[in-house]
């Protein structure tokens, strides 16, 4: 896959994109948001695993700059533990997205929003309850803020399936936090796919293999 980075009005995001593109087809965007520590380069590599002809993948980089140590910058959404922030990321995600589509030379179809640990967390609080119409949430090794009420808008159960993994071995953030996740979301009404793995806190092959078919 291509892949070009972009430093934007709002937040820096690199594009990857098929090897060859058909200029009459219209692709569906994925867009992925790292975990805490990470940045945007973090998950462009499981981007071909996924699907490498048929998607355009957008992954955004979080604004908070994090010293993680030996000379290393990460970067994070909101604070651990502090969820407060969460409306002021969620106008910068959806002003990145928006931004992207404007400029973006192909013809898009559907969007999905997903990520990985606290990238899932922006997703359910800043991608269910967006304004711009996603096909579907990917939520990888996460949970919901619980003090966190999800107000709802074109995202509703009707119109936005859901995918969820866990692994049960997960020392970041145990297992019983997506079950809980998934318990809420279900509740709310959403069609969701939910599956445990034998693995840490990571994305492993079975779980791309998943979550392409799920795509599919």
């Amino acid at each position: 896959m291509q892949t070009t980075e972009h430093f934007g009005n709002h937040l820096p995001y690199i594009v990857s994109t098929p090897d060859e593109t058909d200029t009459n087809k219209n692709y569906d965007v994925i867009i992925l948001l790292h975990g805490y520590g990470a940045s945007m380069y973090d998950l462009v590599g499981i981007a071909p695993a996924i699907n490498k002809e048929d998607y355009i993948y957008v992954f955004l980089n979080a604004p908070n700059e994090l010293n993680i140590g030996y000379g290393q910058t990460g970067y994070a959404w909101i604070p651990i533990g502090d969820s407060s922030e969460i409306n002021q990321i969620a106008t910068l995600i959806n002003n990145s997205i928006e931004e992207f589509l404007n400029n973006t030379d192909y013809n898009i179809g559907k969007l999905y929003i997903g990520g990985f640990s606290q990238g899932g967390m922006m997703t359910i609080h800043v991608g269910l309850p967006s304004k711009i119409s996603f096909e579907g949430a990917i939520i990888l090794s996460s949970r919901m803020y619980l003090e966190q009420k999800i107000e709802l808008s074109v995202n509703d159960p009707n119109s936005t399936k859901i995918f969820m993994a866990h692994g049960i071995q997960d020392s970041v953030l145990p297992v019983e936090d997506g079950r809980n996740t998934k318990n809420h979301l279900t509740q709310m009404g959403f069609d969701l796919e939910y599956h445990e793995y034998n693995i840490g806190h990571e994305i492993t092959l079975e779980v791309l293999e998943d979550l392409s078919n799920w795509l599919k």
